[in-house]
């Protein structure tokens, strides 16, 4: 068995996959698995994903919740990390998240996230989300986000994954269901680079509106939601 099996789900991210996948395998901790859950993309993403995956799979989704299940469903490893196909992890990331779930008593870790952007004001609308995802830690509301987090394999099947009904801050529930089980931490002094597509698409006050909005949603977690995809 690996100590981590690596879920990411894609839909048309040809543009981004490759990128993804090769700071995954310069990882400095190298027992893992990859795998790659598909929505049935139209462009080169499978092509791709392909070459540096250990397991590609394809079919449609209605959200990246359900993609993350499906893509679960076929891991080894005993410990879960999901990543999104436009996050780049830096190389000591699994060994990070390693070196924090060594105490039995911690089911899952999440960090920052930092946009690839040289702009002063995207860096800091980020930097305002990682302030509230902490705070939602501290509150036991929350505490993650979804390109950047790992729980134990044991702990995501016994709460059911995520709920596929949920299609922003998908995480926030579950955390909230993973939480029964033990501490899941929120890192400050680490974090992972996002590509910033959407706030070029949306524009910064959109995308945090909808960033803020999701994880109050999250709290119906039977209620479908809508979260336009960019590409």
């Amino acid at each position: 068995m690996v100590k981590f099996s690596i879920v990411i789900p894609t839909f048309n991210e040809a543009k981004y996959i490759g990128a993804t996948l090769q700071a995954v395998k310069k990882q400095t901790f190298r027992d893992y698995e990859i795998i790659v859950k598909d929505g049935e993309s139209t462009d080169e993403t499978l092509k791709k994903a392909r070459e540096h995956a250990d397991k590609v799979l394809s079919s449609r989704d209605r959200s990246a919740g359900e993609a993350r299940n499906h893509g679960a469903s076929r891991a080894e490893g005993e410990i879960l990390v999901f990543v999104d196909a436009d996050t780049t992890l830096p190389l000591d990331t699994l060994q990070r998240f390693s070196n924090v779930l060594e105490d039995e008593r911690v089911v899952g870790v999440s960090c920052r996230k930092i946009c690839q952007s040289h702009s002063i004001l995207d860096r800091l609308l980020y930097e305002f989300v990682n302030i509230s995802t902490y705070v939602s830690y501290r509150l036991g509301v929350g505490g993650a986000h979804g390109n950047c987090m790992a729980v134990r394999r044991s702990v995501f099947e016994s709460v059911g994954g995520f709920n596929p009904n949920i299609i922003v801050a998908e995480e926030q529930d579950f955390i909230r269901r993973a939480r029964k089980f033990g501490s899941y931490l929120f890192l400050l002094n680490h974090y992972v680079l996002e590509h910033p597509r959407r706030v070029r698409k949306w524009g910064r006050l959109r995308l945090y509106w909808v960033w803020f909005v999701g994880m109050f949603n999250s709290f119906s977690a039977g209620k479908r939601q809508s979260y336009e995809k960019v590409r």
